[in-house]
């Protein structure tokens, strides 16, 4: 995954801001996230991948045993899509 270079420090102008992952298209998130899975930067036998929860359509990163099927971790945890979900 190519990432938007930064502007150099002291040439006058502002440091650029990282781009959302809103912005990004598809396919680039579905590159970045086969490269962190080649890698096994999550882990060996862990796997990273985006989902958007059915209830709250809010995104959900997680980490994923392959062995088990099991979450490891998640972003955002469960009790705050649950929360979510009550203040709707």
């Amino acid at each position: 995954m190519e990432l938007p270079p930064l502007n150099a420090v002291g040439s006058g102008a502002a440091v650029s801001s990282p781009t959302p992952v809103d912005d990004f298209p598809p396919r680039e998130v579905v590159a970045a996230v086969r490269q962190i899975n080649r890698a096994e930067l999550m882990g060996e036998g862990r796997e990273l991948t985006f989902a958007r929860d059915p209830q709250t359509r809010q995104r959900v990163i997680q980490i994923i045993d392959q062995n088990t099927g099991d979450v490891v971790d998640q972003l955002p945890p469960e009790t705050v899509l649950q929360l979510a979900e009550q203040l709707k």
